[in-house]
């Protein structure tokens, strides 16, 4: 198999990291109902109701020259809108969103712009953590508390390890050194 073919079975990492959330963490692929709004945000959207209410995930290509673009009202009114409709899972009016940024190390830019979207879940019960992963270096940073050491920091940075371990380019051309 050539170099070239080989790089076309490597998936991006938004594919990888999406497969690992849902297999993992119990998300589905889309966005619920009420949420359409967000969907066209991200190049990859999941989603799971359970006990804790309503979590949803924006995957947002960098590397793709691709931002995500709502402000925090924008937001809370969409999720305000999936916590209201029949779909909801649950009676617990909470939700959660987090949007990720991936591909490309954090700038200054890309952290002022995404860290205006910050909320956490206060009266309304609706949180909003934004993210930038960049799996090439393991750079990441997050607009939670304490840099979200205590809401995922741990799992995205093995996610991102494990990524790098499997199709790093030295191991697709089949060295080890």
């Amino acid at each position: 198999m050539s170099l070239d073919a080989e790089k076309r079975d490597v998936p991006s990492f938004a594919s990888y990291f999406a497969d690992r959330a849902v297999t993992e963490r119990g998300f589905r692929p889309g966005v619920p109902e009420g949420a359409q709004a967000l969907g066209k945000e991200g190049d990859v959207m999941l989603h799971r109701w359970n006990e804790q209410g309503l979590k949803l995930v924006c995957m947002v290509e960098r590397e793709r020259g691709r931002q995500f673009h709502l402000e925090q009202a924008e937001v809370l009114e969409v999720i305000r809108r999936c916590l209201d409709t029949p779909a909801a899972h649950t009676g617990v009016r909470r939700a959660s969103f987090e949007v990720f940024e991936l591909g490309l190390p954090p700038t200054a830019e890309a952290q002022s712009r995404l860290g205006r979207l910050r909320r956490s879940a206060g009266s309304i019960g609706i949180e909003i953590i934004p993210w930038i992963l960049a799996p090439d270096t393991g750079g990441i940073w997050s607009g939670a508390p304490l840099g979200g050491f205590t809401v995922g920091r741990s799992f995205f940075k093995q996610v991102m390890r494990e990524y790098r371990e499997a199709f790093s380019p030295r191991r697709a051309a089949g060295t080890t050194s």
